[in-house]
């Protein structure tokens, strides 16, 4: 049974939270609100200032609970950013943030000025590059795994030790934080892009000298912006494909391209106590190490790295004009049409979705399962 489906006994109050924590409703559910374009726009906007209202809280309090919470706050903050770059910013690239595409275009420039990500005409020629030959050579974002160090067939421990070099590797840093520097402030094309950049940074620096608050920007947005922004974006962009399935061929089937996609969802079967024997003891501690798991595993990565819709990836490679506000039900939706042929995913947490990515050594991604008439109604 797929393990969304051994939530349904749960208390129904909870359902709403576990839809979001794995990214799957239960088959033949209700969808209770319509999420628009917009609500994911303020949806990044409260997640980014709620992480920055938490870190500024944190500087009043002495050092030992200080730490604890910047610490928490700038992951928060940082996942707030790439909801609204991954998110917003690349659903304008598609042109499906708004109608019209001078309306995408001035989301997409005003949002990527503030997080010092590339220009609009920039940004979309690349990502429809990437979509057009996925994980192939062509692809900047496979060409960004590589200058990384990744590459497929590693054992798990091999591919923890990659990960902990990635992370913590300057070279990496320097090379990301520098490229988001030239394609704002070295770059004079379009004129008008150019002008937003250095006017932001001119009022940035206006602001701070008058305030004093050179500190408090220094910790509460620039670290997140660029440190935390980056670490993340790397976590994300690891699992965001099966990268290595097909060689990095650039001439693809259709049925190859949709393997290179996979449902990322997050979380684990409840416990199966029932007739196990364990006793009352037993039962609880299962029940609790589950619930521990969803809350403090599962919870932090869909708010900090697998931010928003990307946890259906797989559905906007498929359907890239879906409603994407609601891309969990449409791939539901999918599966009880008869599509799921064209699905594929992988459960877990981090770990488990860039092994599958990467292709280490005895990870790999299912194919989904169709859901029947009675599921699905």
């Amino acid at each position: 049974m797929q393990p969304r489906e051994t939530m349904r006994g749960l208390p129904r109050p909870l359902q709403p939270l576990l839809t979001w924590v794995t990214g799957v409703p239960l088959a033949g559910s209700e969808m209770r609100v319509k999420w628009r374009p917009t609500l994911a726009l303020i949806a990044g906007v409260i997640q980014t200032g709620a992480g920055v209202a938490a870190g500024a809280w944190a500087l009043t309090l002495p050092w030992y609970v200080l730490v604890p919470l910047l610490l928490l706050s700038w992951p928060v903050t940082a996942g707030g950013m790439r909801r609204l770059d991954v998110v917003v910013v690349h659903q304008t690239l598609h042109r499906m943030f708004t109608a019209s595409t001078r309306g995408n275009r001035i989301v997409s420039e005003i949002t990527s000025t503030l997080l010092w990500r590339p220009p609009y005409d920039e940004n979309r020629k690349e990502h429809l590059t990437h979509h057009a030959f996925p994980c192939s050579l062509k692809d900047g974002d496979t060409l960004y795994l590589r200058s990384t160090g990744a590459r497929p067939g590693m054992t798990r421990k091999e591919f923890r030790g990659y990960l902990l070099r990635a992370v913590f590797s300057p070279k990496h840093y320097w090379s990301f934080f520098s490229s988001r520097v030239r394609g704002n402030f070295l770059s004079t094309r379009p004129v008008y892009r150019a002008a937003m950049a250095y006017g932001f940074l001119a009022a940035t620096v206006a602001f701070l000298a008058v305030t004093g608050w050179w500190l408090e920007w220094l910790l509460l947005w620039f670290v997140p912006v660029t440190f935390f922004f980056q670490i993340q974006t790397l976590l994300y962009t690891l699992s965001e494909h099966r990268w290595w399935l097909f060689d990095n061929a650039e001439r693809l089937t259709k049925a190859q391209r949709d393997q290179l996609t996979f449902g990322r969802f997050c979380g684990e079967p409840v416990p199966d106590t029932a007739g196990s024997g364990k006793g009352v003891v037993g039962r609880a501690t299962a029940w609790t190490g589950w619930w521990l798991r969803m809350a403090l595993l599962y919870a932090p990565y869909r708010m900090c790295i697998l931010v928003g819709d990307t946890v259906q990836h797989d559905l906007h490679h498929v359907r890239p004009k879906c409603d994407w506000a609601n891309s969990s039900w449409v791939r539901n939706e999918d599966l009880a049409d008869g599509n799921a042929g064209r699905y594929f995913e992988a459960w877990g947490g981090l770990l488990a979705h860039v092994y599958v990515g990467n292709s280490v050594r005895d990870w790999d991604a299912v194919p989904s399962a169709p859901l029947t008439p009675t599921q699905a109604g």
